[in-house]
């Protein structure tokens, strides 16, 4: 790869360990969401759920409804993950 593009892709990345501790945040919240689904349909049927470090945020009977939750506690959408909980589980592309 030459230099100035892996330069490019490393200034885009930024800190490493920043970019670490993201991904282990994204990971936990990953965790939660597989592991703890069963529950989740429970607690939280046909609703969107927001998870935060491995903690559900925000939960909302729209995915608007949701994000709007996120943003008012000040957490950046692209450190979130959310998904639809339901029995029925759906591939969803967004």
């Amino acid at each position: 790869m030459p230099k100035t593009l892996e330069k490019s892709i490393l200034e885009k990345l930024g800190n490493p360990s920043e970019v670490d501790k993201e991904l282990r945040s994204f990971r936990k919240s990953a965790m939660v969401l597989s592991s703890k689904h069963p529950r989740l349909i429970i607690r939280y049927p046909k609703q969107w759920v927001a998870v935060y470090e491995g903690k559900t945020i925000a939960v909302g009977r729209t995915l608007n409804s949701a994000l709007r939750e996120v943003d008012k506690k000040g957490i950046q959408r692209e450190h979130v993950i959310v998904r639809y909980i339901d029995k029925n589980q759906r591939t969803m592309i967004l």
